[in-house]
């Protein structure tokens, strides 16, 4: 029986994979914590339904590339569709500006992280059109990218 690795452990493999690969983390939560950054549409209060809380966003100075994560311990076509929300609206652009100082980055990719499952996978192939990347960790802690829209944003490196 396949181990399922935890939302909490896809995080943090990926956290670690990024500051080795040079990025600078802007923020993260783990489930549950509550130690997250909400984002919340623009023109609208602390008391919406439609706050997101990235798992993970960072920055590569270098490259002037900000990369926004949405991580699960399984296949969830719900976050799919917030990413693609991100991506083609401007809604939370105000949000995650003050994330990065009043400036969004030159370029900015939203993507899942997942455990590296085969049916996760064969799940997943199905909605890539909705998200810029898609990086999945095993059970043993190896990051991969297992797709993106331009390999340049990790620079093809594990």
């Amino acid at each position: 029986m396949e181990r399922r690795i935890t939302e909490e452990q896809v995080t943090k493999a990926i956290l670690n994979w990024l500051e080795a690969s040079g990025w600078e983390i802007v923020c993260f939560d783990f489930p549950q914590s509550g130690t997250g950054t909400s984002l919340h549409p623009k023109g609208e209060n602390s008391k919406t339904k439609n706050i997101i809380i990235p798992d993970i966003v960072a920055y590569k100075a270098s490259e002037d590339i900000g990369v926004f994560f949405e991580n699960k311990n399984r296949f969830y076509y719900n976050d799919f569709l917030k990413i693609e929300k991100l991506r083609k609206t401007t809604d939370y652009k105000e949000a995650l500006s003050k994330l990065f100082d009043e400036k969004l980055p030159r370029q900015m990719y939203y993507g899942i992280g997942l455990p590296d499952q085969k049916l996760f996978w064969e799940k997943a192939k199905q909605s890539l059109s909705r998200i810029d990347f898609l990086i999945t960790v095993a059970d043993s802690g190896f990051v991969k990218v297992s797709y993106t829209v331009n390999p340049k944003i990790f620079n093809g490196k594990n």
